[in-house]
């Protein structure tokens, strides 16, 4: 994670081969953090980037049934190689979320997940790089239920 005087340089990386999926979490958390997101839509692809600029992954968001590389594969990869990168991996097979833990995922969101809770989990990351950060982002307004822990999510 970057230092303070470094958040400027905060990198986000999504993969996903669903096209929409992949624009709506990046707009949502473009705007949300006015960071710039890469995006992949394949794990191979995104192991490449990451292994060339390690530096410019900070949170890697990853469905875990992804071409190529599936995002389990991918997950296992980055905390065995990169330890630091934060790693969130999404899929709609909620009894994944036990393997994903064992591999060293950060946090589990199960699809169709809430976007209030993907913005949620990519602000603690962030903010847990600057805690200055924290009041520069605000979780989406959840005017219709009670808040959730934002580190897991398996009700679909």
């Amino acid at each position: 994670m970057p230092h303070a005087q470094e958040i400027e340089a905060f990198y986000i990386i999504i993969v996903d081969d669903d096209q929409l999926v992949r624009d709506f979490a990046v707009h949502t958390i473009e705007y949300g953090t006015n960071r710039k997101v890469t995006t992949f839509d394949s794990g191979f692809k995104a192991w490449q980037f990451i292994q060339h600029t390690p530096e410019k992954a900070d949170i890697v968001i990853a469905d875990a049934n992804i071409p190529d590389l599936t995002g389990m594969e991918l997950l296992r990869r980055i905390k065995q190689n990169y330890p630091e990168i934060k790693f969130i991996i999404t899929t709609s097979n909620p009894a994944l979320e036990v393997e994903a833990g064992q591999l060293g995922a950060d946090a589990f969101l199960s699809k169709p997940y809430d976007i209030k809770d993907l913005f949620a989990i990519v602000q603690q990351f962030y903010s847990a790089a600057d805690p200055s950060q924290q009041s520069k982002l605000s979780v989406l307004p959840n005017n219709d239920e009670p808040s959730s822990t934002p580190s897991s999510t398996d009700d679909s």
